[in-house]
């Protein structure tokens, strides 16, 4: 009797112990991730800091840019050196020298004379902020066409998951919120650039029309920068 009732006790707990063992359950995506979120329908940090970046080298290209009557004694002297980094800086040292000869020259000709001898603010940092603005441009080109791409399939994602009922609305529209922001920073920063490197080629032209010589490339290069940019900004679809 004993033995049988030890029997029957043993076979319950077998029972009861492979109820409780059920098979293996693999998470779906929704139940992983509601909302099915990827970090790379955002701007990641990357395409962040590089329009951020591309920002800041417009802004530069138009303070290099900005005339400079004061240097009037180098503006003659190396106003064709500016063609490439290393001889803006040269440009910049003979400067410094000429300029108490150049300006008391310029008083003696007249406030006219100033203004026709005119000089870049800053020739070397006008050539190296262009090209690397142009690197962070080239970046983002890159990498934007594949962001916009995930940012509209999550859009259809979430149309389809409130309609199913799977996400709420609340959480529908703090995505897409989301997603709307990203884009408008984005834009403005493109929109931005293109802006002032309009400004930086018209401060350019003004030098030429004032006499300062050599600056064919420099003008070139800040009108490609505001196109590509404009051009970039136009291929985001604003929410």
């Amino acid at each position: 009797m004993i033995i049988q009732r030890a029997l029957l006790l043993s076979i319950a707990a077998l029972t009861l112990t492979a109820c409780s063992q059920n098979t293996p359950h693999a998470p779906t995506r929704l139940e992983t991730n509601p909302l099915g979120f990827h970090g790379s329908v955002l701007a990641s940090d990357g395409m962040t800091e590089q329009a951020r970046e591309l920002n800041a080298h417009a802004n530069a290209i138009v303070r290099a840019s900005t005339l400079k009557g004061a240097m009037v004694g180098a503006a003659v002297g190396c106003g064709l050196s500016v063609l490439s980094a290393s001889n803006a800086g040269k440009c910049v040292t003979s400067a410094a020298v000429g300029a108490a000869g150049g300006a008391v020259i310029g008083n003696i000709a007249g406030k006219r004379d100033v203004k026709r001898r005119v000089t870049l603010a800053s020739p070397n940092a006008l050539v190296r902020n262009l090209r690397k603005a142009n690197d962070n441009l080239a970046a983002i080109q890159t990498s934007l066409p594949d962001l916009l791409a995930a940012q509209d399939a999550e859009l259809n994602r979430l149309s389809l998951s409130v309609a199913a009922g799977q996400i709420s609305k609340a959480e529908h529209d703090k995505r897409v919120n989301a997603i709307r922001e990203d884009r408008a920073k984005l834009a403005e920063a493109l929109l931005t650039t293109s802006q002032n490197s309009k400004k930086a080629a018209r401060n350019l032209r003004a030098a030429a029309q004032a006499g300062h010589h050599g600056l064919d490339w420099h003008i070139g290069a800040t009108d490609q920068l505001a196109r590509d940019a404009l051009s970039s900004r136009s291929s985001i679809t604003l929410l």
